[in-house]
């Protein structure tokens, strides 16, 4: 599946509505897929004259038409793919901006060998027309900033300071809104390093609490001896040391969201005293017989399961029953390598490298895709930041724990859907539209992986991403 390929791509039925529309696509067109799935798509979007979209062209099998719209801008039939039909065109806004779309339309058949549809990808070739053509580098019929796919697909997959593209994370950003329009407790489950703070300044920076204070304490470094004075603060003389009035944390957090990492490793005791505040009974600072009250919202996260601590006595059943009421479950980074680029990326940015993923080795990439990242999204930005310092991948993790250079398992990108049954093949024949373009583009070109990128107007790097993503033998006919 193709939701997030950086090439924009659509499919049509056979009835001439859209079926898909992926990420990409959006981004080019500033139309979401919520907007166009399921919606005659012949207008608006490409043309301010009326005229078929190739893709309809292509199912209705009406190759002279093609010709006759696209007699002055270079129509073939692709020499890629078989009974694709290819062409470039200008045009003057798409999204607010002047651009050059080379176009590649393919019919989708089912087992009778009857047309279905069409899956259409488009790329953006501007920059390539500017570079190729002096004339258009001065000209101002093109404005000199236009939004490329490489920079602007990661503004497109960045919620709340989270990073992350795949499925799993889509569902991760819709809980995080429904957690953030309610206004009840959060536990949030995941391995050390998934970025569960994140999600919790996320819950808060867009609910109605969001310009109160956010909080945040690591109950497994609470003192033992003193653990109500974190909470509840204490005032002058209550015991030996407390030469002043100190206000605890409940204090501080009123109106906001109390961030409880690890809760999991809070006392018995404390559970007690802080489920009769949440209760709405109060609390009194240490030495002090004044009730106090405060409205604060609370965030719980834990690397453990929170279950099997109650059945083991170490959490209280109230106290768990009492936060556990909206859950969020962040899949660690080993289930979403689709991921790995985007962040690996964002890693540099952050850092202010000149690197990016796609320009790293291949024997680099094809580790970093391996590796299982048992630190999560914390130990990728370690292995990044060490990888910019010495120019080599470093991990820290026991040699067993990094597997041989092996190609991953393909990775499952969903792409939108309407809601009729009958479309799904359909949809199932995005993903493996791309896979028989670029196993077509590397047999053309006997497997040489740099000419298979030149007929597919990508770079190498990013062919032998797709590779990957795909499962295709990265040893098969090797050439290079």
């Amino acid at each position: 599946m193709l939701e997030y390929t950086p090439i924009a791509q659509f499919a049509i039925g056979i009835d001439h509505r859209i079926k898909a529309w992926n990420k990409a696509f959006e981004v080019l067109t500033g139309v979401s897929a919520k907007e166009i799935i399921g919606t005659d798509h012949q207008w608006k979007i490409f043309y301010s004259r009326k005229r078929p979209v190739l893709a309809d062209l292509v199912v209705e099998q009406d190759y002279e038409k093609f010709l006759e719209i696209y007699s002055t801008k270079n129509p073939a039939q692709s020499s890629i793919v078989p009974n694709a039909w290819e062409a470039t065109d200008y045009f003057k806004n798409i999204n607010g901006k002047s651009r050059y779309i080379n176009f590649l339309a393919a019919p989708v058949f089912d087992h009778e060998g009857n047309i279905t549809g069409a899956v259409t990808t488009l790329q953006d070739i501007t920059l390539r027309k500017i570079q190729k053509d002096p004339k258009k580098r001065e000209s101002k019929q093109l404005p000199q900033q236009y939004s490329l796919f490489g920079s602007s697909m990661g503004k497109c997959f960045k919620f709340c300071n989270i990073v992350g593209k795949s499925q799993k994370m889509q569902e991760v950003y819709d809980i995080i809104k429904r957690a953030a329009a309610s206004a009840d407790s959060v536990v949030i489950h995941g391995e050390s390093g998934v970025g569960k703070e994140l999600v919790a300044r996320a819950i808060h920076g867009i609910s109605q609490r969001k310009n109160a204070p956010f909080l945040s304490v690591n109950c497994d470094a609470i003192s033992e001896s003193f653990p109500e004075t974190e909470f509840f603060g204490y005032v002058k003389g209550a015991f030996t040391g407390a030469c002043n009035d100190k206000k605890g944390v409940l204090s501080h957090v009123q109106g906001g969201t109390l961030f409880l990492h690890e809760v999991g490793d809070l006392s018995l005791s404390m559970q007690v005293k802080l489920l009769r505040v949440i209760d709405g009974g109060g609390y009194s600072p240490i030495g002090s017989n004044e009730v106090l009250y405060s409205d604060f919202r609370i965030v719980a996260a834990s690397s453990q399961n929170l279950w099997e601590e109650v059945q083991k006595g170490r959490l209280r059943r109230d106290f768990f029953y009492r936060l556990y009421v909206i859950p969020v479950e962040i899949p660690p980074l080993r289930e979403r390598k689709e991921d790995i680029a985007l962040l690996a990326d964002y890693f540099f940015s952050q850092m202010k490298s000149p690197l990016h993923f796609d320009a790293l080795p291949e024997k680099d990439i094809r580790v970093l895709y391996n590796y299982q990242w048992p630190g999560n999204v914390r130990e990728l930005q370690n292995v990044i930041r060490r990888y910019i310092a010495f120019n080599n991948l470093d991990f820290i993790a026991p040699p067993d724990l990094i597997p041989p250079s092996i190609p991953p398992e393909p990775f499952s990108e969903v792409i939108a859907v309407s809601n009729s049954a009958e479309d799904l093949p359909l949809t199932d024949a995005v993903g493996r539209f791309e896979k028989k373009l670029i196993l077509s583009a590397l047999d053309l070109s006997g497997w040489h992986r740099k000419k298979a990128a030149k007929k597919l107007g990508i770079c190498r790097k990013t062919l032998y991403r797709k590779m990957m993503v795909h499962g295709i033998d990265l040893a098969q006919n090797e050439k290079e």
